[in-house]
């Protein structure tokens, strides 16, 4: 038999979680695994979803006959959050309320197709399913159901997990969440296993998308999506507004907090500093994203969309005329935090030289 130890790191953040993605992706041919949590002490919503899911993903590729964890037995936090639930290994504290509750979502998993069936079960659109399970999630984790924040929130988890259902291909999609009151901060993370934006976006005969950080870059970009393009069948009724929901979101959270998203061998960060963009390795097969918003900052929902919808609006008329997109513009775009006057320039260039 062929064993492997597995050491976690001490900090699990968004950093050491994608670093232990590649790690984990590399694991093959064994038949034991064995985790190790020795000393470690910070844990975040995020990572503990990754983290999860690709431990997991790690025993199921390979088989094994055994698969412990060691020295976890003082992570109550992780334990209350179902964090050793989620990939199948009992843990001495009992989790938490399984819907939630107190501030915060415990690793949960639900089921795509079961959201498709309610919405045809009800004859409605899966969108109106995906806003009340979105309101039900933003309610369990502020306390209330109104007020900025909660509008907030309700609307990123309603876009984000609206971007799953309707794009991935993925049959489930994970969850897990802190509101952090006193630090007047959120964190949300949402993952799927689904086909991944490459390919998502490959769809779309007009992008250029070679490689997983190109569209990263892409995925971010208002009106830029692998299912509306020019020359596609138009999409029809209230949510079809397909491209905005990630670019709207990452604007939400980069106003004081940020916004990551991972697909394939890259994952990207984006704050609201004029350099505010970080590329990081990792591997993950499917679509990962971590929204960090800062509730001190929050302003009125409607007035923050009808200002970012106005400006992707601008650029969705530009896109429409030009069609072809190339990865150095995307990144320009995102660089600049959407600068129209900018695309108006980088489109006058491109017209001179056609």
């Amino acid at each position: 038999m062929t064993h492997l130890t597995v050491k976690i790191p001490g900090i699990l953040d968004l950093s050491g979680a994608l670093r232990l993605s590649i790690e984990l992706s590399q694991i093959k041919d064994v038949s034991s695994i064995r985790a190790d949590f020795k000393g470690v002490g910070l844990v975040e919503p995020f990572a503990m979803l990754m983290v999860s899911s690709e431990l997991q993903r790690a025993a199921v590729r390979s088989q094994v006959n055994r698969f412990e964890c060691v020295n976890h037995e003082s992570m109550s936090y992780a334990s209350r959050m179902g964090f050793f639930e989620a990939f199948g290994y009992p843990s001495t504290h009992r989790p938490g309320k399984k819907d939630g509750g107190s501030r915060h979502l415990p690793v949960n998993i639900l089921d795509c197709n079961s959201l498709r069936e309610e919405a045809s079960s009800e004859y409605t659109e899966v969108g109106n399913i995906v806003e009340a399970r979105s309101k039900h999630l933003a309610t369990l984790l502020c306390g209330t159901d109104n007020g900025d924040v909660f509008e907030t929130l309700s609307y990123s988890l309603r876009e984000i997990i609206r971007n799953v259902v309707e794009h991935s291909e993925s049959k489930q999609l994970g969850i897990c969440a802190q509101y952090w009151p006193t630090k007047h901060k959120v964190e949300v993370a949402i993952l799927d296993r689904g086909v991944g934006l490459r390919k998502t976006l490959s769809r779309n005969p007009h992008l250029d998308v070679n490689n997983d950080r190109s569209a990263l870059n892409y995925a971010l970009m208002p009106a830029v999506s692998g299912r509306a393009f020019k020359g596609a069948r138009k999409q029809r009724g209230p949510w079809a507004n397909s491209g905005f929901g990630l670019y709207m979101t990452s604007r939400i959270c980069r106003n004081g907090g940020n916004f990551f998203i991972a697909s394939g061998d890259y994952g990207m960060l984006l704050t609201k500093a004029k350099d505010g963009k970080s590329y990081f390795p990792c591997s993950y097969g499917g679509t990962a994203v971590r929204l960090v918003i800062r509730t001190d900052q929050i302003t009125s929902l409607a007035d923050s969309l009808r200002r970012y919808r106005d400006e992707g609006f601008s650029f969705q008329k530009n896109y429409r005329e030009l069609v072809q997109i190339n990865p150095s513009a995307a990144s320009l775009m995102l660089s600049e935090d959407f600068d129209v006057s900018l695309w108006d320039k980088f489109l006058a260039a491109l017209r001179r030289n056609a």
